[in-house]
Parts: C-alpha cells; sequence; structure tokens
C-alpha cells in the first residue's frame, strides 16, 4: 500500500511539475491544428524577415549613399532591382523553411508532451 501512495505522490508531482511550465505550454501550441499552428508562424517569420532585410537595405543605402548617387546614372536599374530582389526572396525563403522546420518540431513535441501527460492521468485514475 505505501509503494504504490508513494508511486501515486510522485506521479502527481512530475504531472503539477508539467503543467506549472512545460504545460501550459504545450496546451497554447495544441490549441491549434498542427497546419495552422506553423503556417501562422511561418507568416510571422515571413513579416519579420521583410522588416529586417528593409532595414539590412536601408543601412546599406545609408552607408553606401555617396557611390550609389555617382553610379545611378550608369547602373543598369532594372538588374539592380532583379539583385535586391533575388536577395530578397532567398532571405525571405530561408528564413520560413527554418521556421517551418523549427515550429513542425515545437508542434509534435508539445503534441507529445500531451500525450504522455494524459497518459499519466490514466494511470493515476487507475490507481
Amino acid at each position: 500500500m505505501k509503494d504504490i501512495d508513494s508511486e501515486k505522490i510522485m506521479l502527481m508531482t512530475r504531472m503539477a511539475s508539467f503543467e506549472q511550465e512545460e504545460g501550459k505550454k504545450a496546451l497554447r501550441i495544441c490549441h491549434f491544428f498542427r497546419s495552422d499552428y506553423v503556417i501562422l508562424n511561418v507568416v510571422k517569420s515571413v513579416v519579420s524577415s521583410t522588416i529586417a532585410f528593409a532595414m539590412l537595405l536601408g543601412i546599406y543605402i545609408y552607408y553606401n549613399v555617396d557611390n550609389l548617387l555617382q553610379e545611378v546614372y550608369s547602373m543598369d536599374l532594372i538588374e539592380t532591382g532583379r539583385g535586391v530582389l533575388t536577395y530578397y526572396i532567398a532571405f525571405v525563403g530561408i528564413s520560413a523553411l527554418i521556421s517551418y522546420v523549427v515550429y513542425s518540431f515545437r508542434y509534435d513535441k508539445a503534441r507529445k508532451s500531451l500525450k504522455n501527460y494524459n497518459a499519466a492521468l490514466r494511470k493515476l485514475e487507475e490507481m
């Protein structure tokens, strides 16, 4: 009888610890469907990386304004625009891909931890 009580207490302690720390995040994540959660966070990442790219481009232009103003008449603006667009697409694409992988992993991890938590609840109920 004592072993069951100590095992029950240990299980309840682990469950309470999970609820306080990891469980809150996991519940927030798992309220979404996997695709909705991942797409929402990828869209956030695309917006953030667009802002970051614009800031980096602004900094580049600010520090090279003298050279750019001297070469503006001799440079091919369409080709320069294509180059900037290519860098933008690569920057945002890599960011979106990384976000997809990270948020898919986080969702799967949260789902697994909630499954373990539910299994622990069933085990506690059986005790």
